[in-house]
This record gives C-alpha cells, structure tokens and sequence, in this order.
C-alpha cells in the first residue's frame, strides 16, 4: 500500500519521520551499500557528510534511494528516489519522487487486503 510524497512536500515529512535514514547507493561490483546518515535541508535539497563508498558509489551511479522506517508495527516508511552529487565532503541530494508504503494487512481468511486505507500528507 503505497501513498505518493510531493518531493516539494518532502520537508513537512521530515517533521514527522525525522532527518535521520539510510541511504542506498549501488557499488562497482551491483551490489547494494547502505549508509545511516543524518541529513539537512538546504534550498529543497537534502545534505549529509559523505563516506569515501557513498561518494565513490554516487560518483559512478547518481541514483539512490533514502529509505526511513516506519515508527510503529505496520505503520509508514517513507521511501525517496534521489540524484546526487557529491560537493567538498557532503552530498547533495535532489528528490525526485517518493512514497509512503507499508505492507496489505492479511485478512482473517489469510488474503492480502488490499483496500485503501491513504491519508493525505501531512495529516
């Protein structure tokens, strides 16, 4: 189940998820590398110190995905596709587009409930 984040609405999402998330570029070899970082807003862009394989990642591949877990049992993540590039030692990430998405809750007859349960932003 999945509810669409307005990279312009971004900010407001941080209030409640918070400006700590993991960070997931692709390395050399395809395989994933993950980062817990702690970002900052600047000018509607996200910014974080950068790691050596985080830079060397994002240099080769600017295509990442910030992922910030959910507070509860079966509540939210909050999941944002990014570009980024790398500037001095911090990285400069552009949201591009985003969702809120959780698991369908089984029924009491063990099948996916797929129904709509979406709550506007910010609510």
């Amino acid at each position: 189940m999945s509810i669409p984040v307005d990279p312009g609405q971004l900010e407001t999402e941080l209030k409640r998820y918070g400006y700590s998330a993991f960070l997931l570029t692709v390395s050399d070899d395809q395989t994933s590398h993950v980062a817990h970082m702690t970002f900052r807003v600047d000018q509607g862009t996200l910014r974080c110190p950068v790691s050596r394989t985080a830079a060397r990642n994002v240099d080769q591949r600017p295509k990442v995905v910030i992922l910030w877990p959910p507070h509860e049992a079966d509540g939210y993540s909050m999941i944002v596709d990014a570009e980024c590039r790398v500037e001095g030692d911090e990285l400069c990430v552009t949201p591009t587009s985003g969702v809120l998405h959780r698991p369908a809750t089984p029924t009491t007859q063990g099948e996916l409930d797929c129904g709509s349960d979406c709550a506007p932003l910010g609510s």
